[in-house]
């Protein structure tokens, strides 16, 4: 597979705003929002660090539990810089949700930042294994070791790895509060559900495409675990990980790359700038396509999961036929 862009680019935050965090809330004696305990009004309060986790948390627990997010939709999680309203936010919650594998390392600091313990915290992509039914794909094969170590992290691109998500927050908040079991139990139902008929969807719909045609260049190595799902080749990716620059070299082996596959469509993703993509499809005869979602959620219908997996794979199988 052709990468374009490698080198580092592990996310690191600046640690002067968390030190001006810490003086802010000890500013304050300990009883401002930034450090306040959670609510003691019998609320449940689910804070996920992107909009994905966080619908993934909706899906899991319904309406019994209050579930916000801290990354925005749209917003990147590997640039995003929190701010001490983030605190406060945590500081609040009774769960945080985070990816881990070195996607959103900066919730550590954070937590740290609103006084909470290491307990509170949830990383769904960590400690799956073959009892899951779940193999890792290695970085080095996909081309994110540079921002993420030797894991590739985007496991919730894969429907079945969305539910293994699904199931571990509920698991963790119907252990947290046994008294919404019933509430909890039946979202975790319906979501199960959702995500299983996701995903026969897609797996139908790319099958419908000759082989030869299921050919892939995404904007960057976020979508292997869609890839090994549905049984797609990934030609490559325009950068190595997000905020990097490809060398002349490198973007000249990709569009070798692109036109020996006879790719058309380079797919971009909502929350980055198309400009590397459409030098690379300029040069290549291929179309830049900006519409997929990987890291975040955008606009409806790409507002929730389903609707954003809907959503890319309504634009790949498009360019694909």
């Amino acid at each position: 597979m052709a990468r374009v862009g490698e080198g580092g680019g592990e996310l690191r935050l600046d640690v002067r705003f968390f030190a001006a965090t810490l003086c802010i809330a000890l500013a304050f004696g300990g009883c401002t929002a930034a450090t306040k305990p959670p609510s003691g009004d019998g609320t449940y309060r689910i804070v996920a660090t992107t909009s994905v986790f966080a619908d993934l948390a909706r899906l899991a627990v319904g309406d019994a539990v209050l579930v916000e997010s801290i990354v925005p939709a749209g917003v990147d999680v590997h640039t995003f810089e929190p701010s001490p309203s983030d605190v406060a936010r945590i500081a609040s919650a009774n769960l945080i949700v985070a990816n881990g594998l070195g996607l959103d390392a900066w919730i550590v600091k954070l937590l740290s930042a609103a006084g909470k313990s290491s307990g509170a915290l949830l990383n769904l992509g960590e400690g799956l294994d073959a009892t899951d039914g779940w193999t890792y794909l290695d970085a080095r094969a996909t081309g994110d070791v540079g921002a993420h170590g030797g894991v590739d992290p985007h496991i919730w691109l894969d429907p079945k790895g969305a539910a293994l998500y699904v199931q571990k927050i509920a698991a963790r908040a119907r252990a947290d509060r046994p008294d919404l079991a019933a509430e909890i139990d039946a979202a975790k139902g319906g979501g199960l559900r959702d995500l299983a008929t996701l995903d026969r969807e897609l797996a139908e719909g790319f099958a419908a495409i000759p082989a030869e045609q299921r050919r892939f260049v995404s904007f960057h190595d976020a979508f292997g675990y869609f890839a090994r799902a549905y049984e797609i080749t990934v030609v490559g990716v325009a950068v190595q990980a997000p905020g990097q620059e490809p060398s002349a070299k490198e973007i000249a082996a990709l569009i070798d790359a692109i036109r020996a596959a006879n790719v058309t469509a380079i797919f971009s993703e909502s929350q980055f700038p198309t400009r590397v993509a459409e030098r690379i499809a300029a040069e290549s005869g291929a179309t830049v396509v900006a519409s997929l979602f990987s890291d975040a959620l955008g606009a409806a219908p790409a507002d929730t999961y389903l609707g954003a997996m809907r959503a890319n794979a309504a634009a790949i199988l498009g360019a694909m036929r």
